[in-house]
């Protein structure tokens, strides 16, 4: 009886073990996922809040290289309203928007960690994001293709485009950096 009992407890505490890891991995992956979106960003609280949810694929899934379906789950924030859209992360870059609950894109083997966030009509992020790591291993001969849940164009991830605000700060740095260089160059003369 007591063999028994021992056995039980080493089960039982390598259950919470394993258990302990895979929150600690999850909160790791969240806030690498939080550390990309603004600090500044509204984040609402309450019943009312909106919030998104990663629901394909898996976390810790193993896929095929190809193109790989990323779903969303949303509460309080209706992707069909207002130009209302998620972003999609892929290693802390930014992949583009997503205005249905599935988003396509290509994957070569490799490790990822995928974040989503969402987007309101001006392009911002909002509230706290979610996120996942996936590995994608290269497809074996004889192993069917997993089917998408949706047609690659009823899915499109549309790439960000620049903010006026952006391109106005680019220029605006390359005309500092020149006339700095200008003045630079006029102070330090030319040796003979």
């Amino acid at each position: 009886m007591r063999f028994w009992l021992i056995v039980l407890t080493l089960l039982v505490t390598a259950g919470l073990s394993q258990s302990a890891a895979a929150q600690e991995t999850n909160d790791d992956v969240l806030a690498e996922c939080a550390a990309l979106l603004p600090p500044d960003r509204p984040i609402p609280t309450g019943p009312d809040a909106p919030s998104i949810r990663l629901t394909a694929p898996q976390a810790n899934e193993t896929l095929q290289t190809g193109q790989i379906a990323f779903s969303v789950e949303t509460t309080n924030f209706n992707l069909n309203d207002e130009a209302r859209h998620w972003h999609l992360w892929i290693n802390g870059q930014v992949q583009g928007m997503v205005y249905q609950p599935t988003g396509i894109i290509r994957l070569m083997p490799g490790s990822y960690t995928i974040c989503a966030s969402l987007g309101n009509t001006d392009h911002a992020d909002i509230g706290m994001p979610d996120g996942l790591r996936i590995t994608v291993e290269a497809a074996q001969a004889g192993v069917p293709t997993p089917t998408l849940p949706v047609a690659p164009e009823a899915a499109p991830v549309v790439p960000e485009q620049p903010q006026p605000a952006q391109i106005l700060l680019l220029i605006g740095a390359g005309l500092a950096a020149a006339i700095g260089g200008w003045w630079a160059g006029s102070k330090l003369g030319k040796k003979r």
